[in-house]
C-alpha cells in the first residue's frame, strides 16, 4: 500500500482511503483549533454502535516497498449496518462479489466511527496528497460528483491549517464520527490535546468520507472488508 495514498482520505478521504477528512465548505462548519480536550471525543466505544461479529474493521497501513508501518485505522459501524453485513457475510468465504456487496452496505452507513492511529510522522501535504487520491477515486466510479470531489479537495489545506507545520505525529490520532447527515473530524496528539475539531453538516458529507474508504481500487477497501470475516473481527 501507498504511503501517498494515506487518507485518512480521510483514504485517511476519508482521509477517509474518505484510503480520511473534515469537509469545511461543504457544508456548516465549525472548528477547534489547539485546544485542551473540552468536548468528549468519538470513540470506538460510543454506545451508539454495534458490539459483536461484523460490527468492527481492521487494517494495517503500510509503506510497502519500505515495510513501513504507517497508520492502524480501525472502523466501527451501527446496528443497522452491523445487520447487513451478517446478511450477507455469514457463512459466505471472501470474494469479489461478496467485496462489491459489502463496499455497498458500507457506503449505507448512517453511524460510524472511523479512527486512524498514526505510527509514524505524517506530513499535511503528503496526508492531503492521500485524500485527493481516494477522493478521485470515489468520483471516477460515480460515489460522489465532480463538483464535490474539488470543492473537498480544494479545502483540505484550510481546513487542517493546525497541522500545517508538524503534520500528523507518531501517536496522533484522527477520528471522523459519522451520524445522519453530520460528520465531526477530530485530531487528538499523543499528550491529548486537541488540534482540530470540526463539524460539518449535510447530506453528502457522510458520504465523502465513507467513499474514500470504500470506493473500488482504494488501499482501505479490500482489507478493511476482507477483516469483517476474519475470525477476531468485532469482538474488541
Amino acid at each position: 500500500m501507498k504511503l501517498c495514498c494515506l487518507a485518512g482520505t480521510w483514504a485517511v478521504l476519508l482521509s477517509v482511503g474518505i484510503g480520511s477528512v473534515g469537509i469545511g465548505s461543504v457544508g456548516v462548519g465549525s472548528v477547534g483549533v489547539a485546544v485542551a480536550v473540552a468536548a468528549e471525543l468519538p470513540s470506538l466505544e460510543s454506545a451508539g454502535l454495534a458490539r459483536g461479529q461484523f460490527s468492527s474493521m481492521r487494517m494495517l497501513l503500510e509503506k510497502t516497498f519500505l515495510n513501513i508501518d504507517v497508520a492502524l485505522i480501525d472502523v466501527r459501524v451501527g446496528k443497522r449496518v452491523q445487520a447487513e453485513f451478517s446478511k450477507l457475510a455469514s457463512g459466505q468465504t471472501y470474494s469479489e462479489a461478496l467485496e462489491a456487496q459489502l463496499a455497498g452496505a458500507a457506503l449505507r452507513a448512517d453511524e460510524a466511527v472511523i479512527q486512524l492511529e498514526f505510527l509514524r510522522d505524517v506530513s499535511l501535504e503528503r496526508w492531503v496528497d492521500g485524500v485527493r487520491h481516494s477522493l478521485e477515486k470515489a468520483q471516477r466510479a460515480g460515489l460522489i460528483s465532480t463538483e464535490l470531489q474539488r470543492r473537498v479537495s480544494a479545502g483540505l489545506p484550510q481546513w487542517f491549517q493546525a497541522l500545517e507545520a508538524d503534520g500528523f505525529q507518531r501517536g496522533d490520532r484522527l477520528f471522523y464520527d459519522l451520524r445522519p447527515a453530520v460528520l465531526r473530524s477530530v485530531v487528538v496528539t499523543r499528550a491529548g490535546q486537541v488540534r482540530v475539531d470540526r463539524t460539518d453538516k449535510g447530506e453528502d458529507i457522510p458520504r465523502v468520507v465513507l467513499a474514500s474508504y470504500f470506493a473500488p481500487g482504494t488501499d482501505y477497501r479490500r482489507p478493511l472488508l476482507k477483516s469483517l470475516l476474519a475470525p477476531a473481527a468485532g469482538r474488541r
